[in-house]
């Protein structure tokens, strides 16, 4: 299924409230435990996303719902199947697949037509994140049963299983999915191939990942009290905070 659009926290949702990131100072990765819990009592958390060519951050609209051009009517087959966070990607006939992931109580994946009229669900699985190349669609799942599926023709295949659960995703310029679990930050190539970036996940229990973009050969992660960098090239990964 070729993709035309993919719909991302670029949306409206986070249109107010962006804080550019290269204006950010660049700060020791927290590592240490007296750090890392410090950083978890914040009550501060960052959301990443593309705006205007760059890479923002914001604090203010955390796992936002992205924007549909229609109003999702429900029914009571579909009852509490069409609430959660949403991950939407527009496919090249004009209709969408929405992807909606409710935590704990699970996510559904549904394939609307261009004006929301019609529906169809495809699955019962907790998708965090739809991405897609030229060709494929991808869903990130939030399980390690899953972890990365191939979408296509309504259907859902298994593409690479994962040993820790997927907490966010994006893909880079090469096509390689980069996603980070709740242990480490992981390199997927097209072959289903596993490069590992950043092996011990010192985020774990701490600092809750839940947003990533891949922008000019690096990589940002949304945390609890900052955001995390890693230059795909150089492989040095760098913590920055607001001041």
């Amino acid at each position: 299924m070729r993709l035309l659009l993919l719909l991302s926290l670029c949306m409206t949702s986070f249109q107010d409230g962006g804080l550019l990131l290269r204006d950010w100072k660049a700060h020791p990765i927290p590592t240490d435990a007296t750090t890392l819990t410090k950083y978890k009592a914040s009550a501060t958390d960052y959301a990443v996303y593309m705006r205007y060519g760059d890479v923002y951050a914001t604090k203010e609209l955390i796992m936002a719902n992205q924007s549909l051009p229609f109003l999702i009517t429900p029914v009571p087959e579909d009852s509490g199947k069409l609430t959660g966070n949403r991950s939407i990607l527009q496919t090249s006939d004009g209709h969408y697949l929405v992807a909606f992931y409710r935590a704990a109580a699970g996510g559904s994946l549904y394939r609307f037509d261009a004006n929301g009229k019609t529906r169809e669900k495809i699955a019962e699985l907790p998708i965090i994140k739809l991405l897609a190349t030229e060709k494929l669609t991808y869903g990130v799942v939030a399980d390690t049963t899953h972890g990365i599926v191939k979408i296509a023709n309504g259907r859902i295949s298994p593409f690479k299983r994962l040993k820790s659960t997927p907490l966010a995703a994006d893909i880079d310029d090469a096509g390689n999915i980069i996603v980070i679990t709740e242990k480490s930050l992981l390199s997927i190539d097209k072959m289903g191939g596993t490069h590992t970036l950043l092996e011990k996940g010192f985020w774990n229990e701490y600092l809750y990942p839940h947003s990533l973009v891949v922008y000019q050969g690096k990589v940002y992660v949304g945390m609890r009290n900052g955001v995390l960098t890693y230059d795909l090239a150089t492989k040095k990964a760098v913590w920055l905070m607001e001041n």
